[in-house]
């Protein structure tokens, strides 16, 4: 057996699932994953949740509220800073009944696999019919243009944490996408929008958009259904292209993924994806110097007066 722990975010709980469940069954091993303790989340869905189990059907049966007694054997994936790349190899020949700690974000892990991982998250049937006919009205009010899912990922959490691109990566991207067809609109997904100003409004501005932003498990429903994609530095937002089974998907994503004063392995995309030119924003990486300096003028006063 093999149980992965999964935490934060939706993305990072779907790359850790996707992964660990890819090499326990490539080694005819059972699987089953926990959920660690954490109050990293930035948005739930008010009929689904936040969790895998709550949203993907299919995985409700492999959820344990303990560790199996079995677990004799902890793996845990290196640091950022200590790895060249996500994917670590030493995870695929763990002992059996071991505990697999870590994100795991690569799509090496499960990437020849992504047809059954497709099936794993599944959405609701509910969820499903109600994005299909979004779609096919947005085919008849846009009739043979191509519908491009473009997601930002610009919120509090990112600006304040070193992790926000640069305004101009999703322009660059956007300015490809009407290199390689013809006449496309953009539908917006995003965490955050300025009342004035900032890139949402400014994008919207520009290109022919429409803003498509709904609960999270619509948005990742809605993106992953999409010919063209324009993803961003977020597991979530490359998890909606990892669903995405139209055979003539077209990816473009951040040539960087800023993780505060580091940067996410370029394993965590996929290879055929389209890179473009992408920098960490100025601002945010400021900012995550300025939490990192509060943090330690905090611990410092407490170790002072303990």
């Amino acid at each position: 057996m093999l149980t992965v722990t999964i935490s934060d975010q939706l993305g990072n709980q779907m790359f850790a699932y996707a992964s660990v469940k890819t090499i326990a069954q490539n080694r005819d091993e059972s699987f089953s994953f926990v959920r660690a303790e954490n109050n990293l989340i930035n948005d739930t869905d008010k009929q689904y949740g936040n969790e895998i189990h709550t949203i993907f059907p299919n995985t409700k049966a492999e959820f344990l509220t303990e560790l199996p007694t079995a677990i004799t054997h902890t793996w845990e994936e290196p640091p950022l800073k200590e790895r060249t790349a996500n994917y670590q190899p030493s995870a695929l020949t763990v002992p059996e009944n071991t505990l697999m700690k870590g994100h795991f974000i690569s799509c090496q892990y499960f990437w020849e696999n992504r047809s059954q991982v497709q099936k794993w998250f599944s959405f609701p049937e509910d969820m499903e019919l109600a994005v299909q006919k979004e779609l096919a009205e947005l085919q008849t009010k846009y009739p043979g243009r191509p519908l491009v899912a473009t997601h930002f990922r610009v919120g509090r959490d990112y600006t304040q944490q070193g992790c926000c691109l640069a305004d101009d990566y999703w322009f660059h991207a956007a300015d490809e996408v009407l290199k390689r067809c013809q006449n496309p609109v953009f539908l917006l997904f995003y965490d955050h929008k300025d009342e004035k100003g900032g890139v949402v409004n400014n994008f919207l501005q520009k290109y022919d958009c429409e803003v498509c932003r709904g609960s999270l498990v619509h948005d990742l429903c809605m993106m992953s259904k999409c010919h063209w994609q324009i993803i961003c530095n977020s597991s979530f937002s490359i998890m909606s292209a990892v669903l995405n089974a139209n055979q003539d998907q077209t990816v473009l994503r951040p040539s960087v993924y800023p993780v505060g004063l580091d940067f996410q392995k370029d394993d965590c995309f996929a290879e055929e994806w389209i890179s473009i030119p992408a920098r960490q924003d100025p601002a945010s990486r400021r900012n995550c110097h300025i939490q990192i300096l509060k943090g330690k003028i905090v611990k410092a006063f407490y170790n002072n007066h303990s």
